[in-house]
């Protein structure tokens, strides 16, 4: 499965994507701002297991590429779907510094939310976000979600206490927000 915009193109894992999330994770304002509580660097073995098994029905990810020439930029996906209660937990991550600020994570962010309520007949999605991660929370409100909690000094950063905040956004919400471009 694939779906595809101007810029991104959500796709399978690759062969050779492990080891060059393994070389990017470096960067220390990628890890910053995962919601994730990261303790030491992943491995080819820990990104290879992130991507997880192909035919799990609670976790989806897909790799982000560029359609102009295929490069890897990033990951998103789906994960701890409930399909009873047809909702489940979004992720997204663009590493490199070089390929953020360039719409791909906001191209990428939409192709999932496509797949999250066209294909899968998701009624809600639900994500976390640091209150330090301005760029994220930017793009989450630009997409429609609303804040719905408040997890207070959740968050160790650069010697202060941050916030944590949960957000969700409904399937009507989504396709509202659609109908309004």
């Amino acid at each position: 499965m694939m779906l595809r915009g101007n810029k991104v193109y959500l796709a399978n894992v690759f062969d050779g994507d492990a080891e060059y999330l393994t070389d990017w994770q470096w960067d220390e304002q990628f890890f910053l701002g995962l919601s994730e509580d990261v303790v030491h660097p992943y491995g080819v073995k820990e990104w290879t297991e992130f991507f997880g098994d192909a035919n799990s029905n609670s976790d989806i990810m897909f790799t982000i590429r560029r359609t102009s020439d295929d490069m890897l930029v990033g990951f998103a996906g789906i994960s701890d779907i409930m399909l009873r209660n047809h909702r489940g937990d979004l992720c997204i991550g663009i590493p490199q510094v070089s390929d953020r600020s360039l719409g791909y994570g906001r191209e990428a962010f939409s192709l999932l939310l496509e797949y999250a309520f066209d294909h899968l007949n998701l009624h809600k999605v639900t994500l976390t976000v640091h209150a330090y991660n301005t760029a994220a929370l930017k793009l989450y409100e630009k997409c429609g979600f609303v804040r719905e909690g408040t997890n207070r000094e959740a968050v160790y950063h650069q010697g202060k206490w941050h916030n944590s905040y949960s957000y969700g956004l409904l399937e009507r919400e989504w396709r509202q927000n659609q109908a309004n471009k």
